[in-house]
């Protein structure tokens, strides 16, 4: 094996357990700022290619009226909490890790429009 390679499994070593350590406060982080569903589904849906309009547009044919403008902010703040990172397109963030890959359920658009159909009536 090769000192370059060595170096590289040993460094794919220490980000996985930084990572592995650091995961319980990340979640815990995780969820308080994704308070309901939308919150959960603007995260999930920000993959780094969609935009805020995008996201909006998904989110509103579910039946409830969220803009881009909210979106936006919303990057913002979980920008400032090292939710998101920046993507390669300028303007755009993606998700750090899924919500289902550590166990916190995204809704579906479905059922928030149920839910809201069900709340007017």
């Amino acid at each position: 094996m090769s000192e370059t390679a060595s170096l590289s499994e040993k460094l794919d070593e220490l980000i996985f357990w930084t990572k592995f350590s650091a995961l319980p406060t990340f979640i815990a982080l995780l969820k308080d700022a994704l308070r309901d569903d939308i919150d959960k589904l603007v995260y999930e849906l920000s993959d780094g290619e969609r935009s805020t309009r995008d996201i909006a547009r998904i989110i509103s044919r579910g039946g409830r009226r969220i803009t881009h403008t909210t979106v936006a902010n919303m990057w913002q703040k979980l920008s400032l909490m090292n939710l998101v990172m920046p993507a390669r397109r300028r303007g755009r963030y993606r998700r750090v890790v899924s919500l289902e890959s550590i166990g916190i359920e995204v809704p579906s658009i479905e059922v928030i429009y149920e839910e809201r159909r069900e709340s007017s009536e």
